[in-house]
């Protein structure tokens, strides 16, 4: 029986049902910006793409996305009362808790967003750890790892999207991929996670 002493959960696409929200913003940039928007026929084909061959399928430059990732988080505060947990996971939530089972929210949105939509949910608010840098999360779990004074292996983040594989690689810490959220399976052929979540309740198994 594996035994971790944390769970970290990303935000978007794992524990709050995001989607539409963060489309709607990118495509009303998206139209002023001459890119290519995000729609019903479209979209789970850029689920199952790399984030380099989405730009490249939305017409968007790669050097762009901090800008739009920004501009998307900016924005966001704006439509908190659209969101809602993800299925299950409000439940998982709870179930941690009675475990007494540590856990935080590690994402690249802004806490602000993050804290106002449990308020709304009126779920207690976990610890939160931010960056704004959308391809430095593995920075931001090294030094939750110091500040926690754990080791990786005693970690386990559940995230939905291969750049959240990526970080965890970078800093030893195992991942739970969530099947449910952004990236679709065909993402994560040549860097597969420890885990595969099809059910939030699936973490409990886990752990």
């Amino acid at each position: 029986m594996v035994r971790f002493k944390y769970i970290l959960f990303d935000f978007d696409g794992t524990v709050a049902d995001s989607k539409s929200v963060v489309f709607s913003v990118y495509n009303e940039l998206a139209a002023r910006r001459s890119y290519t928007k995000i729609e019903a026929h479209n979209i789970e084909k850029l689920r199952s793409l790399s984030i380099r061959s989405r730009c490249r399928e939305l017409n968007v430059p790669v050097y762009k996305i901090p800008f739009i990732a920004a501009y998307v988080i900016q924005q966001y505060g704006k439509s908190l009362h659209h969101l809602t947990f993800n299925p299950g996971i409000e439940d998982l939530l709870g179930n941690l808790a009675k475990e007494e089972m540590p856990y935080a929210i590690l994402s690249t949105n802004a806490a602000r967003n993050i804290s106002g939509f449990f308020q709304l949910q009126n779920v207690p608010c976990p610890e939160i750890y931010t960056s704004s840098k959308v391809f430095g999360k593995h920075r931001l779990m090294k030094k939750f790892l110091k500040q926690k004074k754990l080791r990786p292996d005693e970690v386990l983040y559940v995230g939905d999207e291969l750049r959240d594989i990526i970080a965890c690689r970078k800093c030893g810490i195992p991942i739970a991929w969530a099947a449910w959220g952004y990236d679709a399976p065909e993402v994560l052929t040549a860097t597969p996670p420890d885990y595969v979540l099809n059910t939030p309740q699936d973490l409990l198994q886990i752990i």
